[in-house]
């Protein structure tokens, strides 16, 4: 009896096995390019038991770059806004750059991120395009031997470290007035959210510790921006207010209907004729397209230079059709229907829709065991608003239901920032150093009164 019941048991249990490989066989495989905004926060809504799910990048972790800019001062150390991506479960992971699409044959083309001679080819049910864009230069010559960008976690570690070199070199009382004067000139050419955000964050730095550490150092940041006003996305009071308060600091100099001719090792050339020595060039201008999107022959937005997409966000090949099992979405793409800015909000909105639709498996029919659209609404952006930080406890939220600036535009901008962070161990980390700066500054404040 006990014999019957265990070969019963042992037949069931292969059958179960069977039918699970079978199951798993039949996965349909999902690649998923970039780790951005974009692609984390695709496959972690995505259900990925219900898909073979690899992912390709050369970055192998998610960065928050909305707090980018405080880590380049220190108020933020690194790890506070790293999420590895190998922290998601169910997930095939290869740091690589996927250098070639074939999308008629299904099928990308890589090339591994350590031994760029090692190549590979991977096949693909489902490809979603996540791969970003990289910093505008402009063609400007000197850009890209002697501007420091702001947009990934190394260009963040290399201002830091330059700017506490120039500190360190200033200080020295063997060189002269003009050398120190020019060591301690800082340019950020650009007048966006990440450059006007790093000037407040390097505004508390230069009052709260600088002033400090260095007494005897004079520092000078130069803000210079294309056209007539910063933060152009913003509401135009709220433009006028934050370049108020720029305009208002002793340290801060805003050059605007000004634009960069060429950058040198340490000075920078205006379109008026001026030269600024210099010890830093912070360059943030805005994007232009990856190598990967320039070679991919599609629809794509003239000015940009972004792939189309359709309500779907399926990849365009003209303007009626679609490549069904091709996706992009966050700031490699576009829908053609709405142009949308390249932010992260919109991305995070893009890749929470398409895992959505992934997961109820809208895109795939059973009966003629094709991908299509079944009855599943289309892509809408809904704009939350935007927030920015000034420095010196200040910032600008450009809200639907409000508009406001100060202090409490400050409180809320830390707020959702916080509440956004993609883990516990960042809502930590980064609820601990603000904490702990906080409490410094308190200090420093009441000894003073004192």
């Amino acid at each position: 009896m006990f014999r019957s019941w265990l070969k019963r048991s042992l037949i069931s249990n292969r059958l179960i096995h069977t039918v699970t490989r079978q199951e798993n066989n039949e996965k349909k495989k999902v690649i998923v390019l970039g780790a951005g905004w974009g692609g984390f926060q695709f496959v972690r809504y995505l259900n990925r038991s219900k898909y073979d799910v690899t992912l390709v990048s050369p970055r192998n972790h998610f960065l928050f770059t909305p707090l980018l800019p405080s880590t380049t001062v220190g108020t933020l150390e690194f790890r506070c806004i790293i999420e590895p991506v190998r922290t998601l479960s169910n997930l095939r992971y290869y740091q690589a750059h996927c250098d070639e699409i074939n999308y008629k044959a299904n099928q990308i083309h890589c090339r591994d991120f350590f031994n760029s001679n090692k190549e590979f080819s991977l096949d693909y049910d489902y490809l979603v395009c996540c791969h970003g864009a990289i910093s505008n230069t402009f063609h400007v010559p000197g850009v890209e031997e002697h501007a420091f960008f702001l947009k990934q976690l190394s260009d963040a570690r290399a201002i830091r470290n330059r700017l506490m070199e120039l500190f360190e070199r200033a200080s020295n009382r063997f060189i002269s007035e003009e050398e120190r004067k020019a060591l301690t000139t800082f340019v950020i050419v650009g007048g966006g959210p990440t450059s006007i955000e790093f000037s407040g964050e390097l505004h508390d730095f230069i009052v709260e510790d600088v002033a400090k550490w260095f007494p005897d150092v004079k520092t000078r940041v130069i803000v210079i921006e294309s056209t007539d006003h910063i933060l152009g996305t913003f509401d135009s009071k709220l433009t006028d207010y934050a370049m108020n308060i720029l305009k208002s600091r002793s340290e801060i100099t805003l050059k605007t209907k000004t634009y960069v001719k060429r950058v040198g090792e340490n000075e920078v050339l205006l379109s008026s004729g001026e030269t600024i020595h210099c010890g830093i060039t912070v360059w943030s201008t805005g994007l232009s397209p990856t190598k990967l999107t320039s070679t991919l022959q599609f629809l794509k937005e003239k000015r940009s230079g972004r792939i189309y997409t359709n309500d779907y966000l399926q990849v365009l090949v003209d303007e009626k059709t679609p490549i069904i099992n091709m996706f992009a979405l966050g700031d490699c793409a576009t829908p053609i229907n709405q142009s949308l800015p390249a932010t992260a909000q919109v991305a995070v909105q893009e890749a929470k829709y398409l895992a959505h639709a992934f997961n109820k498996k809208s895109f795939y029919s059973k009966q003629s065991n094709e991908i299509t659209i079944n009855d599943y609404p289309p892509f809408n952006f809904n704009n939350a608003g935007m927030l920015a930080y000034l420095g010196g406890y200040g910032g600008l939220a450009d809200l639907k239901q409000a508009k406001t600036t100060g202090f409490l535009s400050w409180l809320l901008w830390r707020s959702v920032y916080l509440t956004r962070l993609v883990s516990f161990k960042n809502r930590l980390l980064v609820a601990m150093f603000w904490f702990k700066s906080f409490v410094c500054v308190s200090l420093v404040f009441f000894l003073n009164i004192l």
